[in-house]
C-alpha cells in the first residue's frame, strides 16, 4: 500500500488537526503520515494583514502539494483564499466542522461584560478586533501574534503557557487581561478549560469557514483508492455552510483579514447566512441575515453571492477597505 504523506504546518495545533486527518485516512484504509512544512506565518512576527492576510499560512503547503511533496495538504479553512489561484488543479474536502464560535480567555475567570474598564484585550483578527470595540469601546484591543500557547500566556495569570515560538510575542507575557481565539482550536489541544465565556455567534460572528479544517488534494493525478477514502471524509452539511461564507467572502472581494463575520446554520432543507462587515474602528457595522432552501453546494453559493451583494448595495466595500492604522 502506498503511503500517503499528508502536509502540515509544524505548530501543535496544526499538528493536531493533521493528525486527526490522518487518523481519518487510516479508518478508510490509507496508509498516512504526517510532513512538516514551515509556512510564512510560522517565522515571521509582524501582523497578518501587513503579511499580506489571506493564505500566508497556506501558500508553502500548496507548493508542496503542487510539487508532489505530499499527497494532501491540512489547512485552517478561514487561513485559504477565497479565489481559485490554481486554475482548478487543486480542490478541497471538508470533515465535520468543528466549533465556529470564538471564546474570551480572561484573568479572574472574568466574562467579556464583567471586565473593567480600560482592559486590553489581545486578538490577532481584524474581525475580532472589530467586533470587541463595537461590544467594549471602553476596553483597548492589541494587535498579537504567536501560537495558542504563547497567546494565552499574554494573560494575566496564565503566564505558564508560554513556549518556544521563534522569538514571536518572547518578553511580553502577563500583559494582557484578556484573549479572544477560537473555540476550535483550544478544543482540539485539550485546552477548553482556560475558556472563560464562549461568545454568542450572533453577536460575535466567527470567521467564513472558521471551526472547519480543509483537506486540499491534486485533482489531476490523486489515486481512485485515495479519492474514495476523501470521498468518506467529505462531511455534505460542512460543505453546505462553508461554501456559502466563502463565495460570501469571494464576492465581497474579501480575505482572511478582512472584517467581515459569517455564520451559516442547516435547519432541514433551509439554509441560514448571518453575516457582519465591521469598521475596523469599531464605529459601525452592517448586519444581514437572509435564508433559502438549500439542497446543494451551488445554492449555498449562491445564497452567499446574493447576500454579499445586498451588503455591497448598503456600503460594504467601503468597510472590507478600510485599515486600522
Amino acid at each position: 500500500m502506498t503511503r500517503i504523506l499528508v502536509g502540515t504546518r509544524g505548530s501543535a495545533l496544526a499538528t493536531t488537526q493533521s493528525q486527526y486527518v490522518a487518523d481519518m485516512l487510516v479508518e478508510a484504509g490509507q496508509d498516512a503520515q504526517l510532513k512538516t512544512v514551515t509556512t510564512t506565518g510560522d517565522i515571521t512576527s509582524g501582523p497578518l494583514a501587513q503579511l499580506g492576510g489571506t493564505g500566508v499560512f497556506a501558500a508553502a503547503l500548496r507548493q508542496e502539494l503542487l510539487g508532489g511533496a505530499v499527497d494532501v495538504a491540512v489547512h485552517s479553512l478561514k487561513d485559504l483564499p477565497t479565489k481559485d489561484l490554481f486554475e482548478g488543479k487543486l480542490s478541497l474536502v471538508y470533515p465535520p466542522r468543528g466549533d465556529p464560535r470564538d471564546v474570551l480567555v480572561a484573568r479572574d475567570g472574568l466574562r467579556l461584560e464583567d471586565l473593567p474598564e480600560g482592559s486590553s484585550i489581545g486578538t490577532g483578527s481584524p474581525r475580532r478586533a472589530a467586533q470587541i470595540r463595537v461590544l467594549r469601546p471602553d476596553c483597548s484591543v492589541t494587535d498579537i501574534r504567536g501560537n495558542v500557547g504563547t497567546r494565552l500566556s499574554r494573560v494575566a495569570g496564565l503566564e505558564h503557557y508560554a513556549t518556544n515560538d521563534k522569538g514571536v510575542g518572547r518578553g511580553t507575557h502577563g500583559d494582557l487581561d484578556a484573549v479572544v481565539l477560537a473555540a476550535s482550536g483550544l478544543q482540539r489541544l485539550g485546552l477548553e478549560d482556560v475558556v472563560t465565556e464562549y461568545l454568542d455567534p450572533t453577536k460575535v460572528l466567527p470567521a467564513p469557514g472558521q471551526g472547519c479544517l480543509a483537506i486540499e488534494y491534486r485533482t489531476w493525478d490523486t489515486g481512485e483508492d485515495l479519492m474514495t477514502a476523501l470521498a468518506q471524509i467529505d462531511d455534505a452539511q460542512a460543505r453546505l455552510t462553508v461554501e456559502a461564507e466563502r463565495a460570501l467572502l469571494l464576492r465581497l472581494e474579501a480575505g482572511c483579514a478582512a472584517p467581515i463575520g459569517a455564520y451559516a446554520q442547516v435547519a432541514g432543507e433551509s439554509l441560514t447566512l448571518d453575516v457582519v462587515v465591521a469598521d475596523p474602528r469599531g464605529t459601525e457595522t452592517l448586519r444581514e441575515t437572509r435564508s433559502a432552501p438549500v439542497r446543494d453546494e451551488d445554492a449555498a453559493k449562491a445564497l452567499g453571492t446574493e447576500t454579499a451583494e445586498a451588503l455591497l448595495d448598503r456600503g460594504a466595500a467601503e468597510f472590507t477597505e478600510l485599515t486600522l492604522e
